[in-house]
Order: structure tokens, then sequence, then C-alpha cells
């Protein structure tokens, strides 16, 4: 790293904008999360260069893991609980089936490759690229690597989402139906946290996730601060708003943290990884595939619901498209967020005896 003069607030303040500038140059080219893989890529390059400038890169990584929590803790609450209650045995086939497959697509890649299992098993999970990038960083894996593989893996099912009805329809033989388009911004009857509440809320969230990553918790800090977020969301019977503008700053944080650790040496690696990604990315697709089929037998649901449910996206790109494929728009994000969940939760505690 570069000891820039003015302390580390000027060097923390350079390397955002320089973080910033990415995230627009991937917005103009309407690159898949523009906020973290900007930046990342931004910063990796001014790394590469030998001009990193130097500060303490644990307290930013610490509050944009926090703020991600606090983002992802309003998605729980218990509207969401009674769905997943009512449809607890496909859920469960589901989440436990996601998992056993990153845990088969881990293992597969660290033989195939030959990097460290820690990075593989994170690499090759079906969570959200941002928390598994929060993950590697609390196990000290490569992040770099993880960032690749999950970004490949993303991109592959992101650009297939569109044709999965058409893949339904060429199975069963019979045009999916439409379902109705739910609108519940019109549901008056929600209460939501006043200036006290927030307040309550986020120095909990802060106080917990300290805690939490001080135990050692995988990924405390984003898990602390995500129970936080949503049970004081439930013990108050109300919901919280986030503003959306607070996200793109903690992701440019979560990249500029990432571009720290990559080095000329994981520039010559690009090549050597492309492969293993290949090979992982298809062991996860024909994995999903068989699940969906599983899950349509079993459950009842639509192929096409079954095939998005089961499609390692975000719920950004699920939730947005899955109207238009003719899916269940409902029990598509309650799979998915059941999924994601379990995923940040379960997963890291699953793989920890394997971590040296």
């Amino acid at each position: 790293m570069f000891d820039f003069p003015g302390g580390q607030v000027t060097a923390f303040c350079i390397t955002f904008a320089v973080g910033v500038a990415g995230y627009f140059i991937f917005k103009l080219l309407r690159l898949p999360n523009p906020a973290m893989l900007g930046a990342m890529t931004a910063t990796g390059a001014l790394n590469i260069a030998g001009l990193y400038p130097s500060f303490d890169t644990r307290l930013v990584s610490f509050a944009a893991s926090v703020t991600i929590g606090v983002m992802i803790g309003r998605l729980v609450d218990r509207t969401l609980i009674r769905r997943m209650v009512n449809m607890a045995k496909p859920v469960v086939v589901q989440t436990t089936g996601m998992i056993a497959l990153s845990l088969i697509c881990g293992i597969s890649m660290h033989l195939i490759s030959g990097i460290d299992l820690t990075t593989s098993l994170i690499s090759a999970t079906t969570g959200g690229v941002t928390e598994m990038i929060i993950f590697g960083m609390a196990v000290d894996a490569d992040v770099s690597v993880i960032a690749f593989v999950q970004l490949f893996r993303l991109v592959f099912f992101v650009t297939l989402i569109p044709y999965l009805g058409f893949i339904a329809e060429k199975i069963t033989g019979t045009p999916q139906v439409r379902h109705t388009k739910i609108n519940c911004a019109e549901d008056t009857s929600v209460k939501f946290f006043c200036k006290r509440d927030y307040l309550i809320m986020i120095l909990l969230a802060f106080a917990v996730g300290s805690l939490a990553q001080r135990l050692g918790i995988p990924a405390g800090a984003m898990l602390g601060a995500m129970f936080t977020g949503g049970g004081v969301a439930m013990f108050l019977g109300k919901r919280y708003s986030f503003d959306s503008r607070l996200r793109f700053p903690a992701l440019i944080c979560i990249g500029l943290v990432t571009g720290a650790r990559i080095t000329p040496q994981f520039i010559d690696q690009l090549g050597s990884l492309l492969f293993p990604a290949m090979i992982v990315t298809l062991i996860m697709l024909v994995g999903c595939f068989l699940m969906a089929l599983l899950l349509h037998k079993t459950s009842g649901l639509s192929l096409t619901t079954c095939l998005l449910c089961v499609t390692p996206a975000g719920l950004n790109q699920v939730a947005s498209l899955s109207e238009e494929l003719g899916a269940d728009p409902l029990v598509a994000s309650v799979f998915h967020t059941a999924r994601f969940s379990c995923i940040i939760i379960f997963y890291p505690w699953l793989i920890m005896p394997f971590i040296s």
C-alpha cells in the first residue's frame, strides 16, 4: 500500500472517490452490481499500480457489513415467517438442496483448481455476492477469487432467467399460467419506524454486530445487524424503510476493501480460474434443474415457478422478472428469501470445520 500524506481519513476519501468513479463506469456500461464490482475493479487497478492509499480497512469493512446487515434485516418480518410456515415442506427441500449443492460445488472447485478449500467453499455457494465476500473477509479467504467466481455464476444465471418460461413450456408441453401482479405498496395498515426507533435500532445493530464479531461468529457484523434489525421490527410490530442511497456507499466500501486484495498475482490467476468457474457453474445448473423438477412433482407449483425458485440469482432480478415469465412472484420471493437467509445464516457454520 501507498502511504498517502494527510492521514488515514484523507487516504480513505481518495480511495472512496476512486471507487465512486468505478461505480459510475460500471453503471454506464450496465454491468451487474456496479457499486461493489466497479469500486473493486477501480481500486484493484490502483493497488496493482502500487498506489492504493494506506488506511485501516477493518473499520470500513465493519461499518459496511453492519449497513448491509440492517438492509437485509428489513426482509425479516411476521408476514414472511407466516408465508414460510405455510410452504414449509417445499421451502425446506429447496434450502436444504441449495446448501448441499453449495457444498458439492465448493469441494468440486477445490479438487479441480487446487484453490484452498475455504476459498472454494465460499466461492461456489449459492449465496449473495456481497454477503459471501463479507464472510470471506471474516475468515481471511481470497476474496478476489470469491468475487470472480460469484460474478461469473451471477452473470450466467441472470442471462438464463428470461429463457426459463420457454424451457418450462418445452418440457411440460403446455403454456405457463400468468399470475396477477400483487401491489403491496397500498397496504396502509403497516406502521413504520419513527426517528427514535431508527436511532435505537442503529445503536443496537452496531453493538450486537461488534459483539458477534468479537465472539468469532462467521460474518458476525452482518448477521448481528441483520437479526437486530429484524428483531427490533418484530418486537415493535413495525417495519422500517432503508434509504437506497445508503446501500451504494456500503457496497462501494465493500468493493474498495476487496480491491485492496487484488494483486498482480491475482491477475496472473484469472486464466486458471475461468475453467473451474465454468465447471462449477455447470454443476450448479444441473443441480438446480433437478431440484426444480423435484419441487414441481412434490409441491404442485408450476415448473416455471420452480425453476425460478431454485435459480441462484439475486432477489431483485427474480422478483422483477417473475410475472413476465408467468411465475408466481409471491412464491418466488419467499423461496429466494428463505434460500438467501439460510445460506448466510447456516452455511458459514457448516463449513467452519473445513476452515483452517
